[in-house]
C-alpha cells in the first residue's frame, strides 16, 4: 500500500541431511574420538545412528552419556542383530525408521577429517536423486596414539560391476551414498553374513547401473 516496495529475503538452500550409521562392539577406547571427530564436520547437519552389538564394556554408557550431550534428537542408539559387524551394518542400512537425504558408514575407532562430509556431498550432490550413487576414499592409516603410518593403497582398475566381483575399492568407513543406493541396499535384505557391507555395497551400486566415485584424498585416520 502507498507504493511502498517489499523486499524480500532471499531463500537460503537447506544443506542435505546425513545420518551417520555407527556400528558399536567394545569399542570403549577409542570410540571418544570417533564421536568428536563427527562434531568438527565443516557440513554440520547431520544424525547419528549407533547400533551396539551387544557391548560389555563402557561404550553403550559413553554413547548415552553421547546422546544426552548432543541436542535432542540427533543420537539415536539402536540393538545390533548379535550376528557379526556386516550383518549390524546392514541392520541400520536398511533401517525402515531412519531417514535422511544420505548415508554414511562409520566404524567406532577411526577419526575423521574435517571435511570428510563435506567432500562427499561435493560429489553426491551432482548425480540425479533417481540413479544410485557411492562415493568413497583413501584413508591415512595410524597407530593406536594417531600417528600416520600411512596411506591405503590407491585403486588401479576403473570402478565397474566386474571390478566389484573380485575386489572392494575401499573401506565401508570412507563410504557416504544417496537414498538410491540405500533403497537397493535395502531390496537385498536378508544380508547374506558372508560378504563383508561394504564389499556388498558396492557390487550391488555398481551391479545396478549406479555411480561410484573412489577419492584420491584420504578422508579419514
Amino acid at each position: 500500500m502507498g507504493g511502498e516496495t517489499v523486499e524480500l529475503a532471499p531463500k537460503v538452500a537447506t544443506p542435505p541431511s546425513v545420518a551417520i550409521l555407527l556400528c558399536t562392539y567394545q569399542g570403549q577406547d577409542y570410540l571418544a574420538e570417533q564421536l568428536a571427530s563427527y562434531e568438527a564436520q565443516t557440513h554440520r547437519r547431520w544424525v547419528v545412528h549407533a547400533s551396539d552389538d551387544g557391548s560389555t564394556d563402557d561404550t553403550l554408557p559413553l554413547l548415552e552419556a553421547w546422546r544426552a550431550y548432543r541436542p535432542a534428537g540427533q543420537v539415536s542408539l539402536w540393538h545390533g542383530p548379535r550376528k557379526g559387524y556386516a550383518a549390524n551394518f546392514m541392520s541400520l542400512a536398511a533401517h525402515p525408521d531412519i531417514h535422511a537425504d544420505y548415508f554414511a558408514y562409520s566404524d567406532q575407532d577411526d577419526i575423521w577429517e574435517p571435511n570428510k562430509l563435506e567432500r562427499a556431498l561435493k560429489w553426491l550432490t551432482t548425480v540425479p536423486a533417481d540413479v544410485p550413487a557411492l562415493y568413497c576414499s583413501r584413508s591415512t592409516l595410524v597407530d593406536a596414539s594417531d600417528r600416520p603410518i600411512g596411506v591405503s593403497v590407491p585403486i588401479s582398475r576403473p570402478v565397474s560391476f566386474a571390478n566389484a566381483l573380485a575386489q572392494n575399492v575401499a573401506g565401508g568407513n570412507t563410504m557416504v551414498f544417496n537414498q538410491a543406493a540405500r533403497a537397493l541396499l535395502a531390496a537385498t535384505q536378508p544380508f547374506a553374513p558372508d560378504i563383508p557391507h561394504d564389499w556388498w555395497t558396492y557390487m550391488v551400486v555398481a551391479g545396478c547401473g549406479g555411480e561410484v566415485s573412489v577419492d584420491d584424498a584420504a578422508t579419514i585416520r
